[in-house]
């Protein structure tokens, strides 16, 4: 038999076997997209599904439980094509010839985390607790390292723009309906709240934060790479970003406000520097309009009227602070440091788990892993602004997309502080792969163009 042929083969009974125990032998309810699976794995090549399955897991995780099977809401599409996207990764992989050497030791710093993290379960007191969260740290490296993988075109990336458009779009739709309303989906932490609360907006997302952290971390992908020649292109693009920045201001996130506002302007500036100076002397008279009043008090609301919040998390700072210097910088064990922290808190202050959120990733990191794994992250942290940064500086003249790593890195680190719980968020580490697929289509071009003047010369 072909050797493709029996790759399928291998791959369609794999995945069948995969949902008949996920869904407790209830075939019935999965048939259709069975189906479509066994079709599409004859008309396409195994590296074709491989790739095909990657975009719709990325698209997926921005729905999480919404495309669940019916009864069965904690197994999402997301969870069933994770496995399956492992499986046909590993069935076509070749070899590392993809990864650029620089890229490639970031990953590795990303590996040196986990592992220093892994020691740590050791002596953690929640064991279970500490499964749980390595376990997101191999997905967040899952993600960003397939992302590198498959996202090796400038093509592929316009692609997946488009994709992300009619996502953002979604997002928006469903955001406006809740703000009018104050209903919203099945999976969002505002379903029973009561008062202004119940009509910011969520999305597909399971609290406001979230909502404006994707809007910061994905726009600015639409809006770089999704092709605008028409008319209508750009009525679109100017019409996400300021639906965006409206649905922003209403989730009431002040780091995404701010963020949002110096990317946009920023990528204004690259495309039209006259545009940026018009727009910055019309703000005044922006704001005169009778249609801003309510935004304007929304925002000033939104800087005036979170004092409890900004109380409440700088509380929590200082415990895990003091919780790192009891470890002596050892660290408590992997998601051990939510649990430490409830006994400085009352049960009505704690998430569903019994735990604190630390709401400062960074932070929750050196408290969760200690010094050792910390260092391996910063490092990745520090490698992956300083070669965006590089790539920006070397091509300013050049076209948006080069400076999209280096906003996005910036971005990072302000957006884990309005997160409670970064790890767990798929689509902050897709937007790593993103950042680290275009540095490495950049160094791996420049490397092929240097030995061609290289031989050239000779």
């Amino acid at each position: 038999m072909n050797k493709t042929i029996t790759l399928k083969v291998t791959f369609v009974f794999s995945f069948l076997a995969l949902l008949a125990v996920g869904t407790l032998y209830k075939e019935v309810l999965v048939l259709p997209f069975l189906i479509a699976i066994i079709v599409f794995s004859f008309f396409f090549t195994l590296k074709q599904l491989a790739e095909m399955t990657w975009v719709i897991l990325v698209v997926a995780s921005f729905f999480g439980s919404i495309l669940s099977i019916p009864g069965y809401e904690s197994l999402f599409l997301y969870r069933i094509l994770l496995p399956v996207q492992v499986l046909l990764l590993l069935l076509t992989w070749k070899d590392w010839s993809w990864l650029n050497r620089r890229v490639r030791i970031m990953l590795l710093l990303l590996l040196g985390w986990l592992l220093a993290a892994a020691i740590t379960l050791v002596w953690a007191k929640y064991p279970v607790a500490g499964f749980r969260n390595l376990y997101y740290i191999i997905e967040a490296i899952y993600l960003i390292g397939t992302g590198i993988y498959y996202l090796d075109s400038k093509k592929k990336l316009e692609r997946l723009a488009l994709l992300l458009c009619g996502v953002i779009s979604i997002n928006i739709s469903i955001a406006m309906y809740e703000i009018t309303t104050g209903l919203h989906l099945k999976k969002s932490a505002l379903n029973g709240a009561i008062g202004n609360v119940q009509f910011l907006p969520s999305g597909t997302f399971f609290n406001p934060n979230d909502l404006a952290s994707f809007l910061v971390l994905f726009l600015p992908l639409v809006l770089v790479y999704m092709r605008s020649e028409t008319y209508f292109g750009k009525i679109i693009k100017i019409s996400l970003s300021v639906m965006s920045v409206y649905i922003i201001i209403a989730t009431q996130s002040r780091i995404a406000l701010v963020l949002i506002a110096g990317i946009l302007f920023l990528l204004i500036v690259k495309k039209s520097w006259k545009w940026g100076v018009l727009i910055v002397l019309s703000i005044p008279l922006i704001l005169q309009l009778p249609a801003m009043q309510e935004i304007t008090k929304q925002v000033n609301r939104t800087y005036t009227e979170k004092d409890t919040s900004t109380d409440f998390r700088l509380e929590i700072t200082n415990y895990t602070w003091q919780t790192i210097q009891d470890t002596h910088f050892i660290g408590l064990g992997p998601g051990n440091v939510q649990m430490a922290l409830a006994q400085y808190f009352p049960a009505d202050e704690q998430n569903g788990e019994g735990g604190v959120s630390v709401h400062n990733f960074l932070l929750e990191v050196l408290a969760n892993y200690g010094l050792l794994s910390a260092l391996f992250l910063f490092l990745f942290l520090y490698f992956v602004w300083q070669f965006s940064f590089r790539l920006w500086y070397e091509n300013k003249g050049k076209e948006p997309w080069y400076m999209l790593p280096l906003i996005i890195s910036i971005a990072f680190p302000f957006i884990s502080f309005a997160s409670s719980t970064t790890l767990e968020k798929s689509y902050v580490w897709i937007s790593f792969g993103i950042i680290l697929a275009i540095l490495n289509h950049y160094f791996k071009r420049t490397e092929l163009e240097n030995e061609k003047n290289h031989t050239f010369n000779k």
